[in-house]
């Protein structure tokens, strides 16, 4: 037998699983409970990681040999559960549920390594760095941590019917929760793998945007070193002192071939040493 609720209805679970339980189940993001009836009580956050960003919503399932209470407002967890077939026994429809909700989230998290492969070379083949890239990996980075934090949501509560505290799964039934475990582990570990790689490929970006700033003090380093002589004469012939070179009539002249020299001999150096 199989009951699908509404949030509104969440307190219909309180007569299955009493006061205290019912508090956790409040107070938690995620929950696994094995009753001593045989039941299982367990809560999750959903998250659709083809749209992880959207606000996640919390699904709440009741399960004993003879009844499965389904609570939860997500339209696409209640079109999954609607697919199971009711005539199986309710662990079983528990675990095509836990099944295909997962389904396809290999094939999704491959999609954004793709992404991530895609940014990362279209970083290195760019001259300049783009503020679109910065903001294309913080939207990655974030993506991936409310990913990271369902994922381990749903890898505790596998765990948590792996061990059967109350011998509510058959051998063959527990093989088979045993199977979902290892693929929520497999998830996990795959979206931590894709966490490691964004954020190498944020260092990457940072670094090229260290080395254009490099460049760019180094020209205003070179610019500072040319003028840096002009600024000396300017300061020697602007002494209050009556020097030779007022009296002559080339002096200005002078100068004034004297500043090009400089900034031309400047120049000539620095070209050799590979400075700019």
């Amino acid at each position: 037998m199989r009951k699908m609720l509404g949030s509104d209805n969440i307190r219909t679970l309180l007569d299955y699983v009493g006061f205290d339980v019912f508090s956790r189940l409040l107070a938690n993001r995620h929950l696994c409970a094995a009753l001593e009836n045989g039941a299982y009580l367990v809560a999750f956050h959903f998250c659709d990681i083809r749209k992880p960003l959207q606000r996640d919503e919390r699904v709440c399932i009741y399960c004993n040999e003879e009844l499965l209470i389904f609570v939860c407002d997500n339209k696409r967890c209640i079109e999954l559960m609607s697919d199971v077939d009711e005539k199986t026994e309710p662990y079983k429809q528990l675990l095509q549920f836990m099944n295909t909700l997962t389904a396809n989230d290999v094939t999704e998290l491959e999609k954004t390594e793709d992404l991530i492969t895609d940014l990362e070379d279209k970083l290195i083949t760019e001259k300049r760095s783009n503020s679109d890239n910065s903001d294309n990996i913080i939207r990655i980075r974030r993506q991936l941590l409310k990913i990271k934090r369902y994922y381990e949501q749903l890898a505790l509560i596998t765990e948590d019917f792996t061990e059967n505290t109350n011998k509510a799964f058959s051998d063959e039934l527990l093989r088979r929760y045993v199977s979902l475990d290892k693929r929520m582990d497999y998830l996990l570990n795959s979206v931590l793998h894709l966490r490691e790689y964004i954020t190498q490929v944020r260092e990457a970006y940072q670094a090229q945007v260290d080395i254009e700033q490099n460049q760019i003090m180094k020209v205003f380093t070179v610019i500072t070193a040319v003028f840096l002589p002009l600024t000396l004469i300017v300061g020697w012939y602007g002494m209050n002192f009556d020097m030779p070179e007022y009296g002559w009539n080339l002096g200005y002249g002078f100068v004034i071939v004297l500043s090009i020299v400089v900034c031309v001999g400047c120049m000539v150096i620095f070209k050799r040493k590979k400075w700019y």
